[in-house]
């Protein structure tokens, strides 16, 4: 015989949790948004500066590309 509580699906039939439990994951869930957003930008800057690294070509060189 089961005594306990049962969990039918996602569908939780015990106790239901109150508290700052919700809000936390919230706050945790921005800030990692946050630092994602930052790291994009840095990645963007990053690339910028490399890219503009680059010797500019004249219009009548020739570029070879490719492996040999």
């Amino acid at each position: 015989m089961f005594t306990g509580t049962m969990h039918t699906g996602t569908m939780y039939t015990g106790t239901m949790y109150t508290g700052t439990m919700i809000s936390d994951l919230m706050a945790v869930v921005e800030r990692v948004g946050q630092r994602s957003e930052q790291q994009r930008i840095a990645d963007d800057q990053e690339l910028h500066a490399i890219f503009s690294m680059q010797i500019p070509l004249a219009e009548g060189d020739q570029v070879f590309m490719g492996a040999a």
